[in-house]
């Protein structure tokens, strides 16, 4: 028997480009295939449950982004950028066919047993229902902006490949759907 490969998953995702990874025109592995899963699906699940407000609509738009990095065969630059890209793209296709930007109930926020008035869970709930139905009706690119910058944490030069904008255009953009967003939740208040 050969010496064993030490399969464990890396964690750390300063290595997230596979095509590094992959030997000079061998494709992308199956292990290499499981490293970016790994690394990414959580990370493209919220993305696309925030765009779309549907958990199994956004599960078919995971699964179609990792699908479509596998039939590249590593042939991928910036597998995070790449994937988000691809499932943002993977959203909008989904909400132009359906036609219906209505939200969706979001899912129930985690209510810690802490002691805090009940009331004060009840008013944050409150506030995730108001914010979540405004961020699907904010426009495109607006929407994905919040999503991957407020939400989950995207630098604005990751936003700005993802969304194919100068990072000027970002700030705008986020400055605009921010300020919509307060406005309108202090409408609602």
């Amino acid at each position: 028997m050969g010496p064993q490969r030490d399969r464990r998953v890396p964690q750390d995702d300063s290595s997230a480009d596979l095509a590094a990874d992959v030997t000079q025109g061998s494709g992308l592995s199956a292990w290499q295939l499981r490293v970016a899963v790994v690394r990414h699906y959580r990370l493209v699940y919220r993305v696309a449950y925030g765009l779309l407000m549907d958990a199994h609509e956004a599960e078919d738009v995971t699964q179609e982004a990792f699908l479509r990095l596998w039939q590249r065969g590593g042939s991928v630059r910036g597998t995070r950028e790449w994937l988000l890209t691809v499932a943002r793209n993977a959203c909008l296709d989904r909400l132009r066919k359906r036609r219906d930007y209505s939200v969706a109930e979001p899912e129930e926020i985690d209510a810690r047993s802490d002691e805090r008035d009940p009331a004060w869970h009840f008013d944050q709930k409150d506030l995730a229902c108001r914010l979540q139905a405004l961020i699907g009706t904010l426009p495109e690119p607006q929407r994905s902006l919040i999503v991957l910058f407020d939400m989950h944490g995207q630098s604005g030069e990751a936003c700005s490949r993802i969304l194919g904008l100068s990072v000027n255009q970002v700030k705008v953009y986020l400055h605009r759907a921010r300020r919509r967003l307060r406005r309108e939740l202090e409408k609602s208040s």
